[in-house]
């Protein structure tokens, strides 16, 4: 399979993961953290979608300038609050799709040596989008388990 297929797969799967655990979470139950220490699925929702941001202009893609992203949902932020409904944030993580096919499918040297700002580290292309999946992986997986903190029953 070819690699950027591959990982245009990959992330497609991934909203699907979000429509299953995102659903009965209401934007109120959004916004208030789960449990002492941990980031609400509100403020989870603004991260991933600062993260594919970052993903797409990493594989050479463009996105709009909104700098509320990256100003609100950085790595290192409260993990609180949110400037948009977990609905409309679930909507706007949906609508990266398109420009993570586009840019998927656009790399031309998934080895080429990047600079990986997490770990301070250069390394091929397709090793940080592979941390950048995890990651995303990662939270989503906290959105389920944070439907059961909520009450909810879990649904994957």
């Amino acid at each position: 399979m070819e690699r950027g297929h591959l990982w245009r797969s990959c992330f497609k799967l991934n909203l699907r993961m979000l429509e299953m655990n995102s659903g009965e979470i209401t934007d109120d139950m959004a916004v208030h953290r789960p449990a002492e220490g941990v980031s609400s699925p509100a403020w989870i929702m603004g991260h991933l979608i600062y993260s594919r941001r970052n993903l797409i202009t990493r594989l050479g893609g463009t996105v709009p300038d909104e700098p509320v992203w990256k100003e609100t949902y950085a790595r290192g932020g409260s993990g609180e609050g949110s400037h948009l409904g977990f609905a409309a944030l679930c909507q706007a993580f949906n609508a990266t799709d398109e420009g993570v096919k586009a840019a998927c499918q656009g790399v031309q040297d998934w080895d080429l040596p990047t600079p990986n700002p997490f770990s301070g580290t250069e390394q091929p292309l397709e090793q940080l989008v592979a941390f950048l999946y995890m990651h995303e992986c990662y939270h989503l997986g906290q959105i389920g388990l944070m439907r059961k903190l909520y009450g909810l029953k879990g649904a994957i």
